[in-house]
């Protein structure tokens, strides 16, 4: 099935994502360049050459039904099982797990999985340098002072608190 070709009507950028897609299907990357299929369709709509993106999106449409790619990608098996992360009564208060699912380019990558990593809701105050701040931690239902960011501290190690000694 062929990409469709680049009209000397479109916009720069709809060229460019059609160029871009051809590119790539030329390298054996279908599925991104179905991405870029799509890309452009986006880009004719902004550009407000509203037929060709109906064309283009129809022929992503049947691009994606010819190479049998599911309409959604479903989630990647989890590796790492959420029970390595405390129950709530062994965490503080304040403490959440957050869950992050990492991911390469448009599709998931082989390596993806599910990690708990535990989090303390924080106010950020700017210090009186640009690189100085003062981080307080936030107690359930508490409102941030005037003038504070609310943020998540995150520890990077699965299953470890944030806070030091905890």
């Amino acid at each position: 099935m062929p990409l469709p070709d680049v009209d000397p009507a479109d916009s720069s950028d709809t060229r460019w994502a059609l160029q871009t897609a051809q590119t790539l299907w030329g390298s054996g990357e279908q599925r991104e360049a179905l991405q870029w299929v799509r890309r452009a369709a986006e880009a004719a709509a902004e550009s407000g050459q509203d037929d060709r993106a109906l064309a283009l999106a129809k022929a992503g449409a049947e691009l994606r039904a010819h190479l049998e790619i599911p309409r959604t990608m479903p989630p990647p098996a989890p590796t790492a099982k959420i029970s390595e992360v405390p129950p709530p009564n062994l965490r503080g208060e304040s403490e959440l797990v957050v869950t992050l699912v990492s991911a390469a380019g448009e599709s998931p990558s082989p390596d993806a999985s599910l990690v708990g990593h535990r989090a303390v809701r924080v106010a950020v105050i700017g210090g009186s340098g640009s690189d100085v701040l003062t981080v307080r931690v936030l107690q359930p239902g508490e409102v941030a002072p005037d003038g504070a960011t609310v943020a998540l501290l995150v520890a990077l190690a699965s299953g470890k608190s944030p806070l030091p000694g905890s």
